[in-house]
């Protein structure tokens, strides 16, 4: 037995579902309002929804409307044989009463969701997309609904304002995340490229509450053919997800599938900022940086992002990567031999200097900076070895000269200043 419990306009609404030996049941209790539906097969309504048209071999409804109640099933000649009754009162189909009272039933059924394909086409027939829209509001539960925009995604002839309402009423009608992201995937791309049509969608999209489903909808978003403006809007629906997971597969999907415009490198940029997770931070620094090799302006604020990276071992592993890059025409050398200096990890700070030496010297002001950053090295044999590594390599002029021994100072150990001002010599 499923039970589903939800508020209606400040009523306690009880929905029950169950199956048994003599077919499927439906009960709802709201306060004092009880209806119950017993039936077996499948049920189709006429075109003026007033009467039931036909049911299935074998098929039957039992309904009961507070003190009303109905049975209908198959009579010998296929014709409908209806029963009813009122607080024990028997009623005559053919009678007006009769006939009022089978179209309360009807429209009771219709809202329950029977007929729904049916129902659909009909109101589709008479009225277009808009009949639908307007019925959705009108439907008791979310799998009818769900039925009902699903068929409105499907159609033709719906125009670009019904298709944002349906955005729209999918964030407003449709209470499951799940659902919620499967009518979403659906959306035909074509419409999207509507700036506003696309701006209704992802406010649905920012409305699915569960991260998990929030994911899978923008990663679905970010394998389509989509603009510029529509992967920043992606990033900024990234940035109200909670689950730094989640977040790294849409920001991941997004860096590895596209170019990225400098607007969307900025956004991107941003959303990784405010990961939380280092492992997952990092990563997605990594896949940027190898995707996109960033300009001198993109390398700096990678540079800034760094400082955000707690750990210190991915923090120098993700700077060793910037190395190993290169540093572009225009980058701020400074910059990235501050964030080398910031590395808590001396082992890691040392090495990184080295890293330095290797791939990105190309100026005495270079060499200078380099020397300058030495003096961060605490441990004398430390700093003498690698004073004592890059004498050779050093401009022979008075400025680089003077700050080498300025640096050289700074030792403590006589041993190792010595070596130190030696291998100047």
């Amino acid at each position: 037995m499923k039970q589903f419990q939800f508020l209606s306009a400040g009523v306690f609404v009880i929905i029950l579902f169950f199956s048994c030996h003599r077919g499927n049941s439906i009960s709802i209790i709201n306060d004092n309002d009880k209806l119950y539906i017993n039936y077996n097969g499948e049920v189709r309504f006429n075109n003026e929804e007033n009467a039931i048209l036909a049911i299935s071999r074998n098929g039957f409804i039992r309904y009961i409307h507070n003190e009303k109640k109905l049975r209908a099933e198959n009579g010998a000649n296929g014709e409908i044989k209806y029963e009813m009754e009122d607080d024990g009162r028997k009623i005559s189909p053919e009678s007006a009463e009769g006939k009022r009272f089978l179209e309360d039933v009807v429209k009771d059924m219709i809202d329950m969701g029977f007929d729904a394909k049916g129902r659909m086409e009909r109101l589709y027939n008479k009225g277009g997309a808009s009949a639908l829209l307007n019925e959705v509001q009108h439907l008791k539960m979310d799998y009818i609904k769900n039925m009902y925009l699903e068929y409105l995604l499907s159609v033709d002839s719906i125009s670009q304002d019904q298709i944002k309402s349906v955005a729209r009423k999918i964030s407003t009608e449709i209470s499951s995340d799940y659902d919620k992201g499967r009518l979403l995937q659906k959306f035909p791309v074509e419409y999207l490229r509507d700036s506003l049509t696309a701006r209704a969608w992802f406010e649905s999209v920012k409305g699915i509450n569960a991260d998990y489903e929030k994911s899978n909808t923008l990663v679905n978003m970010a394998r389509q053919d989509i603009s510029k403006a529509q992967i920043n809007q992606i990033v900024d629906v990234v940035n109200s997800m909670q689950s730094d997971y989640e977040k790294s597969n849409v920001l991941k999907e997004l860096i590895f599938k596209r170019t990225f415009a400098e607007e969307n490198f900025d956004r991107t940029l941003d959303a990784i900022s405010y990961v939380n997770a280092d492992y997952e931070k990092v990563n997605l620094l990594k896949a940027l940086i190898e995707k996109e090799k960033p300009s001198a302006d993109h390398f700096n604020k990678l540079l800034d992002v760094t400082e955000h990276v707690n750990s210190d071992f991915d923090k120098a592993n993700l700077i060793k990567e910037m190395i190993e890059t290169g540093l572009p025409a225009g980058a701020s050398f400074d910059k990235l031999l501050s964030a080398v200096v910031h590395t808590n990890s001396e082992f890691d700070r040392t090495n990184l200097l080295k890293d330095v030496i290797m791939k990105n010297i190309s100026s005495q002001d270079q060499w200078i900076s380099v020397i300058n950053a030495t003096a961060s090295i605490e441990s004398d044999y430390d700093k003498s070895n690698f004073l004592v590594t890059i004498a050779p390599d050093l401009p022979k002029t008075d400025s680089v000269k003077m700050a080498y021994l300025k640096v050289a100072r700074t030792i403590s150990q006589e041993s190792d200043l010595g070596r130190a001002v030696k291998a100047m010599e």
